[in-house]
């Protein structure tokens, strides 16, 4: 499906053997030659980490599925890809740097809806609300037994 930018950085050494796993390799379904696609683990894991940082936000926010920010960084990644396979397909089949596209579509739907809801410069400094531990609480000068 998405080809990444240099090979040599996904697939690890040139010893012959798989190695570290670095990459997927996804077969392509109507090629005749048995070709594949691959896309490096670091297209998949950075932006998952921002992904993985917007449901912690939802769940910390007690933010509804619709008013969250996971549903949207789910489908900004989808379309990052979807734009990635097209500029693939333009470029007759050249390795393209997936991140170059999936970046921009996640990081800056994260930013956008922070801005427009206001949460921007929570997500930004602190990345969660400031709560008080609901199991907890302690009057000034009262000490933890």
């Amino acid at each position: 499906m998405i080809v990444v930018s240099n090979p040599l950085v996904a697939r690890g050494d040139r010893s012959g053997e798989d190695g570290i796993p670095m990459l997927l390799k996804i077969p392509r379904l109507f090629d005749p030659w048995g070709g594949y696609s691959i896309i490096g683990f670091g297209d998949i894991l950075l932006p998952g980490l921002l992904i993985a940082f917007s449901l912690r936000y939802d769940w910390a926010a007690n933010k509804s599925l619709r008013a969250g920010y996971f549903p949207w960084a789910m489908l900004a990644y989808g379309l990052g890809l979807l734009i990635t396979y097209v500029a693939l397909n333009l470029m007759d089949g050249h390795g393209q740097p997936a991140l170059l596209y999936i970046a921009p579509f996640t990081l800056g739907t994260f930013l956008a809806l922070g801005k427009k809801r206001g949460d921007l410069r929570v997500l930004w400094t602190q990345g969660e609300l400031q709560r008080s531990c609901p199991h907890v609480l302690l009057q000034r000068g009262q000490e933890l037994e």
